[in-house]
C-alpha cells in the first residue's frame, strides 16, 4: 500500500513539473537578439519624431528601455524555475527506479 502512494505522489509530482515546464516556454525570451533589434528601431523610431520634444522622446525611450529589463527579468525567473522543475523530475525518475527495485515484503509463512 505504502508503494501504490509513493509510485501515485512520484507520478503527480512529475505530472506538475512538467505542466510547470511546458506553461513557462512562453515567458522565455528565446530570439534575444531579434526582441533587442526591434527595441533599438523602436528607440530610433522615437529620435525621428518631430511631433514631440526632447524631454517626451527620452521619457518613451527610458520607458522601452524598463520594459524590455522586466521581459529580461520575467525571462530568467521562468528559465530557473525551469531548471528546478527539471531537476525535481529526475530525482522524481529516480525514485520510482528505487520503488520499484524494492522487494515486495512477505509475511512470514510458518510451515506447520
Amino acid at each position: 500500500m505504502k508503494k501504490k502512494i509513493a509510485i501515485a505522489l512520484s507520478l503527480m509530482t512529475i505530472l506538475i513539473c512538467g505542466w510547470i515546464i511546458i506553461d513557462y516556454v512562453k515567458y522565455l525570451d528565446i530570439a534575444s537578439n531579434k526582441t533587442d533589434w526591434y527595441v533599438m528601431d523602436a528607440k530610433h523610431k522615437i529620435s525621428e519624431r518631430t511631433d514631440i520634444n526632447n524631454y517626451e522622446k527620452e521619457l518613451l525611450k527610458n520607458q522601452i528601455d524598463q520594459n524590455r529589463k522586466n521581459e529580461k527579468n520575467i525571462s530568467n525567473i521562468a528559465f530557473q524555475t525551469q531548471i528546478v522543475a527539471f531537476v525535481l523530475i529526475v530525482i522524481q525518475l529516480v525514485l520510482l527506479v528505487f520503488i520499484f527495485l524494492m522487494p515486495n515484503k512477505q509475511k512470514n509463512m510458518t510451515v506447520n
